[in-house]
């Protein structure tokens, strides 16, 4: 079903708060501009409503309605753009689940090259199909465990994935020197609190850079999002 046309509004209200569309679109003309941006607005309605119509049979995001997902998924996802854009980084995208924040990178970045890790067939499946929907050729989808993956990444990528301390020894044969692990985290205090058991569990973290940065999500004001960014050494 397509969207409605409020719901085409927020994603064009939410891509202009956070500044994407104009930085990704480099130095078109105005009606170029135009054009780009009514583009990605089309790729996201019709990522959304391929999402909404799997999610009826595979429960891919549970019950959320769609401002609920394009808020607190979608634009979630393109919160940590700014980190990625003009890096020409390999990203790893982990338990990328129903594709975030892996496909929504992927719209409206050409240029990033993201591969995407499910391990469960039916959301691997979903997420091939929105690739070849979307035309994403610069995103891979790979069905397989994370333990199970050889290369080696500039960048990875994790929501909901675990606790920091998890997440870092999921990934640590994954990434390359110098590399960046970015998870999407909460509130502060509960961020402090895996910081310590991760520090814990890696000599006190010495072989890392630890940092937390604040992002802001368009429309989700009332609720605290933050970023924590590993760097190896």
């Amino acid at each position: 079903m397509p969207l409605e046309k409020g719901e085409r509004e927020l994603i064009a209200a939410g891509l202009k708060t956070l500044g994407i569309l104009r930085s990704g679109a480099g130095g078109l003309s105005d009606k170029k501009l135009d054009e780009f941006h009514d583009e990605k607005v089309d790729s996201f309605s019709l990522f959304l409503e391929e999402l909404l119509l799997w999610n009826r049979r595979t429960n891919l995001i549970g019950k959320a309605t769609t401002r609920e997902i394009i808020i607190r998924h979608v634009f979630d996802s393109l919160s940590v753009y700014h980190l990625l854009k003009e890096k020409n980084a390999s990203i790893l995208d982990v338990g990328a689940g129903a594709g975030f924040p892996s496909v929504p990178l992927a719209i409206i970045d050409r240029a990033l090259r993201i591969a995407a890790v499910e391990r469960r067939h039916k959301r691997a499946a979903f997420l091939q199909n929105i690739a070849v929907l979307l035309n994403l050729d610069h995103l891979e989808v790979i069905e397989a465990d994370v333990r199970d993956i050889s290369g080696r990444f500039d960048v990875v990528l994790a929501r909901g994935v675990g606790e920091l301390a998890v997440l870092y020894e999921l990934t640590r044969k994954t990434v390359k020197e110098h590399a960046m692990i970015i998870a999407f985290k909460g509130r502060i205090t509960e961020i402090e609190k895996e910081v310590s058991r991760l520090k814990e569990k890696t000599a006190g973290g010495k072989s890392l850079n630890l940092s937390i940065q604040r992002v802001r999500v368009p429309f989700l004001d009332e609720e605290e999002r933050n970023i924590v960014i590993i760097e190896t050494k």
